[in-house]
């Protein structure tokens, strides 16, 4: 038993549903429920009976959800004294070097250098981003290279924290004479006829989305690609799934971003990725960040 399947059991009560649950904890369906099938198994009782809209804790499950909010409630009792210490400690950070982990698009040196005098005039500290793509930016966190990231979507690894500041909305990459983007917007049924790109990175940096349309529209055609074939996909009659920030939108010559319609619209989080093991110190900073701004100069 961890903390993690704890914190997974207790917001899926909440939230009454795996998939409301994934979506407040930006994971996945598939990684609530082995968290709750891998507690059940080691409790050796059932948590949760499984309905045709959402789940309902058994008696059992009710009665260990009363002891797991205690235990979440003592946990963040030792986050926040963790914070506290760190920000009063003399190895406090005088410095931060980050990386927004994007694909590039035309003007992000721009983006980055305003985003890091940004930060730097409300933090209070010096502030340099550059930006990188693909697995770069998690080898630079372990690499001491980075000290945090900046992520569109959710980015989970065994070794990392990802804490959401905000949200944007999501969108469509098409070439610029696709039949899609002669629609101002675009609907999930639009979509059906098309492949979608699930790559590697992408996906892992979008999963929030990529798994929301799966569950609404399970026919729609998703193909299995590396981010290096992501551009000869596009250029094709290929769509990804994006974030609705029209900077992302001229990533490549020829290339237009879609916003999806209202009724089929999804929210993917901005997020702070950092190591684990220097989260209590990274993440007292990013609570004083505004995040508003920041999606602001990334439009």
């Amino acid at each position: 038993m961890n903390i993690k399947q704890i914190t997974y059991m207790v917001t899926v009560v909440k939230c009454g549903s795996l998939s409301a649950a994934a979506k407040e904890l930006y994971v996945t369906v598939q990684a609530v429920s082995k968290a709750i099938a891998d507690l059940e198994r080691e409790l050796n009782h059932r948590l949760f009976v499984r309905e045709s809209h959402g789940v309902r804790p058994t008696p059992f499950g009710i009665a260990f959800n009363r002891k797991a909010e205690k235990v979440m409630e003592s946990f963040h009792e030792l986050e926040e004294f963790a914070r506290t210490y760190d920000e009063g400690d003399k190895e406090r950070l005088n410095s931060l070097h980050m990386a927004l982990n994007t694909p590039p698009f035309p003007g992000y040196e721009v983006v980055c250098e305003n985003t890091a005098a940004l930060l730097k005039s409300q933090m209070g500290l010096e502030v340099v981003i550059e930006q990188v793509m693909g697995r770069a930016g998690l080898e630079g966190l372990h690499a001491g290279t980075y000290d945090a990231l900046i992520t569109v979507g959710a980015f989970n690894h065994s070794t990392t924290t990802c804490c959401a500041v905000g949200t944007v909305p999501a969108g469509v990459l098409v070439r610029k004479d696709h039949a899609l983007a002669q629609k101002d917007h675009v609907s999930v049924a639009d979509l059906e006829p098309y492949p979608i790109a699930l790559a590697d990175w992408f996906h892992e940096a979008n999963e929030t989305i990529v798994s929301e349309y799966s569950k609404r529209a399970p026919h729609l055609h998703f193909v299995d690609l590396g981010i290096d074939d992501i551009g000869p996909f596009l250029l094709k009659d290929g769509i990804l799934f994006t974030t609705g920030i029209p900077a992302f939108g001229r990533a490549l010559p020829g290339l237009a971003m879609r916003m999806m319609t209202a009724e089929d619209a999804v929210m993917s989080p901005i997020c702070i990725v950092c190591l684990k093991e220097r989260s209590s110190s990274i993440l007292s900073l990013v609570k004083k960040l505004k995040l508003g701004d920041v999606v602001s100069l990334l439009g």
